[in-house]
């Protein structure tokens, strides 16, 4: 089917963007398993990645919800990490533990467990449904108040005592600078520990130098991915067009058509849980909506870290 050319001339690639180290942990030792284990097993999802999950899925890698529906072998947590409840009953269980969950959120893990240990109340900045929440929340549960936003925060009755603050290490780094002064002012004794990624700041930022240089932004990542979501979010904010996609069939002609705006220059992001050929195969999309002639503009040090992954993935 032939495409009406465009006039789209630019694709801008964000200076950071895609797998971060935990991500790239997690699949590693998922793929290091997998080759000496016969009944392997993920608890979750190894990433919060469409095509990551269906990879595995097609390597015969069973997926779980709970430990109670694994029958035997080896269990594998994913990089968003679970409570020690979970742990403790996975051995109870017989089941050998392969744990990938990220370092920074052990981090977290550790920070919670010593704050509840000396006595600390603490408010935790994300979200209650996420994997990763859940499991920090599960490292002291008679502890820990999780808080999602400002309104959360003026709901919350006088703490006296101790009390601290951390975050998801996915959140946005503007919403918990709100976050911040908010309870600084309602609760004054509050000692904040920002536990937000270095990966996740870097995204954000490449995000929000790119949004203003461009007229519209594509960030590639599933809708399961936190990360991925926000920075669509910052995206929108910014540029004013901006578009969460999974893979490159969700990009539609009909963007690049907006009355008599003209979509000249596209920048392209993705999250942190986000492999590289998703990245390639959304440009070979954008040039192909153009009908060619279009220049592309890859960061001064191109991420190329994904490429042992590319091989064994199909769009």
């Amino acid at each position: 089917m032939l495409l009406e050319r465009t006039v789209l001339k630019k694709i801008i690639i964000a200076e950071h963007y895609g797998f971060c180290m935990g991500v790239k942990r997690a699949i590693s030792k998922t793929e290091e398993t997998v080759l000496h284990d016969k009944r392997v097993t993920i608890l979750n999802e190894i990433v919060h990645n469409e095509a990551i999950v269906e990879k595995f899925k097609r390597d015969g890698v069973g997926q779980a919800k709970s430990i109670e529906e694994i029958d035997g072998g080896t269990v594998i947590i994913p990089a968003h990490g679970v409570s020690p409840e979970i742990l403790q009953k996975a051995r109870e269980c017989g089941l050998k533990v392969v744990d990938a969950t990220c370092p920074l959120v052990i981090r977290i893990h550790k920070i919670i467990m010593r704050l509840a240990e000396n006595g600390y109340r603490i408010l935790h900045f994300g979200d209650k449904a996420h994997d990763e929440t859940i499991g920090i929340v599960g490292h002291a549960p008679n502890r820990v108040t999780v808080i999602g936003n400002l309104d959360a925060i003026r709901g919350l009755s006088p703490i006296e005592g101790k009390l601290a603050l951390t975050s998801q290490t996915t959140a946005r780094v503007a919403d918990f600078v709100e976050i911040e002064r908010e309870v600084k002012i309602k609760f004054p004794q509050i000692e904040v520990f920002n536990t937000i990624c270095n990966a996740t700041n870097q995204r954000q930022a490449a995000i929000m130098d790119l949004a203003p240089r461009v007229n519209l932004m594509l960030v590639v990542g599933s809708q399961t991915s936190a990360n991925s979501k926000r920075l669509a979010q910052i995206a929108r904010a910014i540029c004013g067009r901006g578009y969460l996609i999974n893979s490159a069939r969700d990009i539609l002609p009909e963007w690049f058509h907006v009355g008599d705006k003209d979509i000249e220059t596209v920048g392209i992001s993705a999250g942190a849980s986000t492999p590289d050929f998703l990245i390639a195969s959304a440009i070979e999309r954008l040039k192909e909506i153009a009908g060619g002639g279009v220049e592309v503009v890859y960061p001064r040090k191109q991420n190329n870290q994904n490429s042992l992954f590319l091989k064994d993935y199909q769009i």
